[in-house]
């Protein structure tokens, strides 16, 4: 029995001397175990330079996918990360992206931080491979089981060469475990990627320890005297390895309306503000959370009419 090695082909490679791609045989394949099955696929490219006289090529129809979940954080993973069980079995190709052998699955580690809740995943493939989610403890049971699955949802079949649907849920990723996406494959299925949208796991809170406050223009120092309009100045935290500050803002002896806008120190003023006032002389406070670099800075920019004193006060962080 000859053992299968893994194919990799570019969308011009022929294999035959009658232009026959070793895509379309590959496709030629599956469709024939398809229609045995039940299950038609639709291919499009069995020659390289087909007839002038050839029924014109089927366009891929994706299906338009799921806007995007307010709140989510999504990363994707494409088909090259994406091998089955019996690593020689695999086939990769350009165009149609990664298959196994049928009724076997092409599996991917999903490296999301524990405390992560998975809501939406968008797949990009042809034809009707199964959706699921697994995970593996990181201790092993006595004597070891295979991964335990927690999610799966069959797709929508393909109409044509491409697909693409998406799908919504509500998993967990739990600590102890190791999660993995995989796709179960009928005859001719293949997945090209997958976007996956989850809710980050909540920040841990700290509160500040130390002396809070870290700024004071009154006081002689390199950030002394008023902040002006449209200047801008770093301020150092002492947080390193922050994400986000929990910080009170205090203008003090302003000068006409004005605004003090606070931020990472890392990125362009983004046109926020974090404090207004609307008379002269006022004396107002704020709590603010900002985002902060990673050595633990912001900047504070003056807007406006402003011509004030700065005070800020360490109140705690989040990791």
């Amino acid at each position: 029995m000859t053992e299968p090695n893994e194919t990799r082909s570019e969308n011009t490679e022929v294999d035959s001397a009658d232009g026959v791609s070793r895509r379309g045989m590959l496709l030629g394949i599956g469709a024939a175990a398809g229609a045995v099955a039940g299950v038609g696929l639709i291919t499009s490219e069995t020659h390289a330079a087909p007839a002038a006289s050839a029924v014109p090529r089927i366009s891929a129809r994706p299906e338009a996918v799921s806007a995007p979940l307010a709140g989510l954080t999504y990363i994707a993973i494409d088909a090259q990360q994406m091998w089955p069980t019996i690593a020689a079995q695999r086939v990769y190709q350009d165009i149609t992206g990664t298959q196994g052998n049928p009724n076997d699955r092409i599996w991917a580690g999903l490296p999301l931080p524990v405390g992560s809740v998975i809501k939406q995943i968008s797949v990009g493939y042809q034809t009707q491979p199964i959706l699921e989610i697994s995970r593996r403890p990181i201790t092993p049971a006595i004597p070891a089981t295979a991964p335990e699955q927690v999610f799966q949802k069959t797709l929508a079949m393909s109409p044509g060469q491409g697909f693409s649907s998406t799908e919504t849920m509500n998993v967990t990723i739990e600590q102890g475990y190791s999660y993995m996406l995989s796709f179960f494959l009928g005859a001719g299925s293949s997945v090209f990627n997958a976007s996956i949208g989850y809710v980050p796991p909540t920040q841990t809170f700290l509160p500040f320890t130390g002396t809070p406050r870290v700024l004071d223009t009154r006081l002689p120092g390199p950030l002394t005297g008023k902040l002006a309009a449209n200047e801008e100045r770093v301020v150092d935290l002492g947080i390193t390895g922050a994400r986000t500050a929990v910080i009170n803002l205090t203008v003090t002896q302003t000068g006409g309306a004005g605004y003090v806008a606070a931020f990472p120190a890392n990125i362009a003023w983004p046109g926020n503000s974090s404090i207004n006032w609307y008379e002269p002389n006022s004396d107002l406070a704020n709590g603010v959370l900002v985002a902060v670099d990673p050595t633990g800075k912001i900047k504070i920019r003056g807007g406006g009419g402003a011509d004030t004193h700065v005070v800020i006060d360490r109140i705690g962080y989040f990791l």
